[in-house]
């Protein structure tokens, strides 16, 4: 019999791995077989949630390096040609504006990253009072998934707006396709 274990979080796994080990320590024989089973389960439920061992990064991406750095050039194009500033967007009526980009000047990782639809999601946004505009490169799961760019407008609350894109754009096109989303959204900077 195999448990499954796949809805548990990483802390009750190793709560788990840790309850079953004391059990094996401990006199109880009865519970060993049991116990054993537990244990198994568990280290096989985490080790394939990691990555890379712990103490070792993941092996470098250059694909997903070159489109990070895109991403942050056209951000900074973006900052330059329009006016960004939260302060703006509450004057156009936005309740919650967002940030072009993290709060350490990197992309934000998609929400399709968080329900396991793509494995790594680099993206700017931006919201205005028609939608927002996004850039992406997104990277589906799976060993050596090949990424892919999307950008453009969404509705506010779609599908698309919280996971990400699921068509794939040349990268030029998406590019052009936010900036064109942008000058629908933010003034321009005089």
């Amino acid at each position: 019999m195999s448990l499954d274990l796949s809805a548990k979080t990483a802390a009750e796994l190793k709560a788990l791995l840790a309850n079953a080990e004391a059990v094996l320590a401990g006199g109880n024989t009865k519970l060993h077989a049991r116990a054993e089973e537990f244990r198994a389960a568990a280290q096989a439920a985490l080790a394939e949630r990691r990555v890379a061992p712990p103490g070792q990064r993941a092996e470098p991406d250059p694909a997903l390096d070159a489109a990070v750095a895109r991403i942050k050039a056209v951000a900074a194009e973006a900052l330059a040609k329009f006016d960004l500033t939260p302060e703006t967007a509450k004057a156009r009526g936005i309740t919650t504006p967002h940030a072009l980009l993290a709060g350490n000047g990197a992309p934000k990782t998609g929400g399709g990253v968080r329900t396991k639809k793509f494995r790594r999601c680099p993206y700017i946004s931006y919201r205005g009072p028609a939608g927002i505009a996004m850039l992406q490169y997104a990277v589906p799961p799976g060993e050596g998934a090949e990424g892919f760019w999307a950008g453009g407008l969404v509705a506010v609350g779609s599908a698309e707006s919280k996971t990400g894109f699921d068509a794939a754009m040349d990268e030029e096109a998406a590019v052009a396709a936010f900036l064109k989303a942008l000058a629908e959204l933010a003034p321009a900077r005089s």
